[in-house]
Formats: structure tokens, sequence, C-alpha cells
């Protein structure tokens, strides 16, 4: 069984479905681990935390190209020291990363753009820019990871996941 086909069995999609458009010229490339990942749900929420970008998402909000445009001018216009040494390491500045999800408390996901795009590592980056955690998972990787309690991440609260995780484009509504 691989990632996407482990993550549907432990959190199905909800059936309902938001119109998705790719436009194309991100800037960037998406892995293609990520577009599966986007076709199975569509751009949403994880457990009533964690929402999950799309390029073109019809939701201003969750569209992969304005949230990586965004996060990238936050973080150059309040740099914070330890990040760009962090990303130094490979050689990367704030201006390569790609960001994939974000969560209600305002943490980031993003990825790290170094090898093969469906191998590009995440950076779980903490609302204020305090801690980081590094994972050698895609986005779908990571999802299973994180809903199924394999990972934990000290930079989320303690309830999440849930021991039902669902998904919502939605959950608000």
């Amino acid at each position: 069984m691989n990632e996407l086909q482990a993550l549907t069995a432990l959190c199905p999609p909800s059936g309902r479905r938001v119109e998705v458009v790719p436009a194309g010229g991100t800037g960037f490339e998406v892995p293609p681990s990520h577009r599966a990942l986007i076709d199975a749900y569509g751009p949403g929420c994880f457990d009533e935390f964690l929402w999950v970008y799309a390029e073109g998402s019809a939701r201003p909000g969750l569209d992969i190209v304005s949230g990586t445009r965004e996060s990238r001018r936050l973080l150059r216009d309040y740099p914070e020291p330890t990040l760009p040494a962090l990303l130094a390491e490979d050689g990367l500045t704030t201006d390569d990363l790609v960001q994939w999800a974000v969560t209600d408390n305002a943490d980031l996901l993003f990825w790290l753009p170094v090898g093969e795009p469906d191998a590009w590592p995440t950076l779980a980056v903490q609302a204020g820019r305090l801690r980081f955690a590094r994972l050698p998972l895609s986005s779908t990787g990571v999802l299973l990871a994180l809903l199924s309690g394999e990972v934990r991440l000290d930079l989320f609260p303690d309830d999440f996941p849930s021991e039902g995780p669902v998904f919502s484009i939605d959950p608000y509504a």
C-alpha cells in the first residue's frame, strides 16, 4: 500500500470537492505526489487543524501560489536568524521555500526543494518562527505520519491528531 492509499484508508476524503484550476506559471514546481493528494482530497483541512494548499484553489486562502508568495514576503520582511542558517545547509534561501500547508495556529509547512520533487523534505515552522522541524517526507507522507501518530511534532498542540482524523473542504461551514 502506498502513502496515499494508506492516508485515504486512515482518513477518507470527504466526497465533496472544491474546484481546482491550475493556472500554470507558478514559478516553482509542485511535486507529482502532492498533485495526486489534491486529486484525491482537494484543498481543505485535515482534522480541523491542518490546511492543505493546491494550485488554482477556488478558495484564495488555500492557493499554493499566493500562499507561497505571501510566506516568502513575510520571511523576507521579518528576518529570523536561525532559519536562513538552517536553509543554507541545503544551499537554499527563504525565497526557495514552497508552502504547501498551514495550521489553525499559523504554523507553516514548506517543501525544501532539493533533489527530486517527490523526495523534497518538509520543513515545519512554528508560528512566530520560534522552532522548526525537518521531516524527510513528502506532503502525503507528512500527513500520514502525523495523522497516524507515527510522528508527533512538539510545535503542534497535544490534541492533534484526534483518534479519528477527518478531512473536510471546510470544517467550519
